[in-house]
């Protein structure tokens, strides 16, 4: 009996040596594909500004929103159903999904082409009946994507996902950066968007390992499809209104130079929690559905994957939080002067996104996909009430302050449902919330005396980021020991 307890602690260590590896390999690959993507888009997004109007960006900013709406109010959940089913590599299952994927981007388009008039009536902006069609392409395109991907994120296999990631984003810059020499206008944006769409359909069915798509219909496949994506389909139309819907309501109360300013600002704001997003979609989600497929101890698991990413989260909202106002002072021209301000409120507020993302991963793998969609609810009923009241009391300040504190009520509802499955973290959230707006604080304050007192605006950015990086080394330093890993998990 004591050899058989020996054996079975030591396979229980080799399983959680072999899922932390798997975690921390998947983690690499998802955050550095993500970061060389976004460095991508970050240098051409500083030499685009340069060449192109506000303008664009902002008629840019609205016609992607639709899309995306669009493409959110049609999630039928099809690649989380491949990663989350136990027949996830069957050939059948994957080929029934692909021909729904099909037959939602063929519907996307008709339904951007359908729009295209009535959205530029309303946005007074006759252009937009021509680029709606032209940029819904890029839907009918990516439903013709490889199942590949998602076979690949089921594996949490991300090598070459992330070369693929990384090329298709790179194909869309370089078209961009081409096309403005010609012609310094909007179609610069819309040409770059179908270029990383067609290198991103033709890459995932060349470069990726797996099963090759053909048209078929399986029934047996498609019921557990469409009983796992309902709640994802509920969810997702959800995701378009606290998401997307913040861009439309906007084009309607600010200038569209504003929008565009607004639009910079939120990508610089939110790169922290979507990479962090991505690591829980692409890394978190099929890790636990895999220990929860198994009966695994799923509550330990997601204790020690979790902790590491919000250290490291918070860090960086911390930084934006304390020092976004400087890094657009260091990076952009003074037309852009405002987006700093909007920086740092939106990264506070997306601190609660990260919060919430990793809770979402949970609940998926527990098979709970309709109180992710009741997170989104909480954050719809904050920006409702939240925004027009910003608004009406602080004009357009008050409504992106209403918009940011809207994340907090989204993590509320996840925060509740998280403890209803026994996974409990809203008192570990809470301390390193605190230590979020701290740490924030601490770096705005030293980088507004040294401003005042006539520092270089490199020194200013220089100070923030040394100022939140010693205040976040406490709590980084110990996760370099993977021995102190359960401990600190269960704390």
């Amino acid at each position: 009996m004591l050899a058989t307890a020996d054996e079975l602690a030591k396979s229980t260590a080799a399983e959680g040596e072999a899922l932390r590896s798997t975690v921390l390999r998947g983690s690499a690959w998802s955050i550095g594909a993500y970061a060389g993507s976004q460095a991508l888009r970050f240098g051409g997004n500083l030499l685009l500004t340069r060449l192109l109007l506000p303008e664009a960006f902002g008629a840019m900013a609205l016609v992607t929103a639709l899309l995306q709406g669009l493409q959110l109010f049609s999630d039928i959940g099809i690649g989380p159903s491949i990663i989350h089913s136990p027949r996830g590599n069957d050939r059948e299952f994957l080929n029934t999904a692909w021909t729904l994927q099909v037959l939602r981007g063929a519907l996307l388009w008709l339904a951007a082409c359908a729009a295209a008039v009535p959205f530029a009536a309303l946005y007074d902006a006759p252009l937009f009946a021509w680029i709606l069609p032209i940029s819904g392409l890029s839907a009918l395109i990516a439903g013709f994507n490889s199942t590949r991907l998602f076979t690949m994120y089921r594996n949490v296999d991300l090598g070459r996902v992330s070369a693929l990631e990384f090329g298709s984003q790179a194909a869309g810059i370089v078209v961009m950066l081409a096309w403005t020499a010609l012609d310094r206008s909007i179609w610069a944006l819309v040409a770059g968007g179908l270029a990383g769409s067609l290198a991103r359909l033709v890459l995932s069915h060349t470069l990726l390992d797996g099963v090759s798509n053909r048209l078929r219909w399986d029934k047996s496949a498609l019921g557990p499809i469409l009983h796992f994506g309902r709640w994802i389909f509920i969810s997702t139309l959800l995701t378009f209104l606290v998401e997307q819907s913040d861009r439309l309501i906007f084009g309607k109360l600010v200038p569209i130079a504003v929008l565009g300013i607004y639009s910079v600002a939120w990508m610089i704001a939110m790169l922290p929690a979507i990479a962090l997003s991505r690591v829980g979609s692409s890394v978190f989600f099929p890790v636990l559905s895999r220990v929860a497929n198994a009966g695994g101890d799923l509550a330990a698991v997601f204790r020690r994957v979790r902790r590491p990413w919000l250290i490291l989260g918070g860090w960086m909202i911390a930084g934006l939080g304390g020092g976004g106002s400087a890094a657009v002072q260091l990076l952009y021209d003074e037309r852009y002067a405002q987006a700093g301000w909007i920086v740092q409120v939106l990264a506070l507020g997306s601190w609660f996104a990260i919060l919430e993302a990793t809770n979402g991963a949970a609940l998926l793998a527990r098979g709970q996909a309709k109180w992710t969609a009741a997170s989104s609810l909480g954050k719809l009923a904050g920006m409702i009430a939240l925004i027009p009241l910003g608004f009406h009391w602080l004009g357009f300040p008050g409504a992106v302050l209403g918009l940011a504190v809207s994340d907090a009520l989204k993590y509320a509802v996840s925060a509740f449902a998280i403890g209803r499955v026994q996974l409990r973290t809203w008192p570990d959230d809470l301390r390193l919330s605190a230590w979020v707006g701290a740490s924030a604080a601490l770096g705005w304050v030293l980088s507004e005396w040294v401003q005042r007192a006539g520092g270089p605006r490199l020194l200013v950015a220089a100070t923030v980021f040394v100022v939140v990086t010693l205040a976040w080394l406490p709590l980084g330093v110990p996760l370099l020991n993977p021995r102190s890993a359960p401990a600190r998990a269960g704390a």
